[in-house]
């Protein structure tokens, strides 16, 4: 009898499995004439884990989608605006570049450039054959050229499509103040800003130089004696357009906030510009290429 609850109280230590059913082990022993049988059974235990329910997740997932909604517009704006900025001063920067490089290998600057060829449409750039030192011989030979066209070849021909290269919008504001701009630095020149209108083609008989950043130049080739003012002189500025990013979204000159231009058409009118665009208003003059405008001023001064 001690030895059979000896056996009853550490059968598991002692015992040999025999067999296997359903999940069970059944051990056993032969114990003098008797045999013992005892049975482990594996338990299953549920772990109840944390977590959230399927409405919860939907909420969650619905508030995220409301407020991704109201700030990427936002993002989207500020990350593109960035983008202009850079592209307009790397603009500025390189053709200002092109006029130092030409005054030592051709030895002219802007001031001294000629009435060269106005564009025509279909050209592409042969129109220039006989240009001496014009704008275009300047910027041509001194900067990476991809393509030469005229705004000729933008005006609902090129693709069949009417709106091929077309000003999305520029505003009454800033018109009037880069045009008193070209105004205050023009004599007797007859050099002038062309006229843009919101949701018009580009005005004909434009040179337009497209460069391998995908930076276009916009301007009228026919102007001459791009100089400031001397002791016996007076501003004879020559204007253009730089488009940062050629033909694509949004082609809309840079804008003023509404109501922030102060002393406009001056030199140093100034605004507040929220939103940078991807066309920009310039003066040429001696060896500078300078914004002509106040949004362009602030775009490229901004910190």
């Amino acid at each position: 009898m001690e030895q059979e609850e000896k056996f009853v109280h550490s059968w598991f230590s002692g015992c040999r499995e025999v067999r296997r059913l359903s999940g069970s082990i059944v051990f056993g022993e032969r114990i003098g004439g008797t045999v013992f049988l005892a049975v482990k059974r594996k338990v299953r235990i549920m772990t109840k884990f944390k977590g959230f329910t399927l409405a919860e997740v939907l909420i969650t997932l619905g508030i995220i989608g409301v407020v991704a909604a109201m700030t990427m517009p936002t993002l989207i704006n500020s990350t593109q605006g960035a983008q202009y900025k850079t592209a307009y001063k790397k603009a500025l920067s390189v053709m200002s570049q092109a006029v130092v490089m030409n005054i030592a290998l051709e030895d002219y600057d802007l001031s001294q450039v000629t009435e060269g060829a106005a564009a025509t449409a279909g050209t592409a750039g042969t129109e220039y054959a006989g240009d001496a030192q014009s704008l275009y011989t300047l910027f041509r030979n001194r900067m990476n050229v991809v393509k030469v066209a005229a705004t000729d070849d933008f005006q609902g021909d090129t693709n069949g499509n009417p709106d091929y290269y077309k000003i999305v919008n520029v505003t009454d504001e800033d018109k009037a103040d880069y045009k008193a701009f070209a105004t205050n630095h023009v004599n007797a020149s007859g050099n002038a800003f062309p006229e843009l209108t919101t949701g018009g083609k580009w005005p004909k008989a434009l040179t337009m130089l497209f460069y391998n950043d995908g930076i276009t130049f916009i301007y009228d080739n026919t102007q001459s004696t791009c100089a400031a003012a001397t002791a016996t002189t007076e501003d004879e500025y020559c204007f253009g357009f730089i488009d940062v990013n050629g033909q694509k979204a949004p082609n809309r000159v840079v804008a003023c906030d509404s109501g922030s231009i102060k002393d406009s058409g001056k030199d140093n009118a100034a605004c507040t510009v929220s939103n940078p665009t991807d066309i920009y208003p310039i003066a040429m003059y001696d060896q500078s290429i300078v914004p002509a405008s106040a949004a362009a001023r602030a775009v490229l001064y901004a910190k």
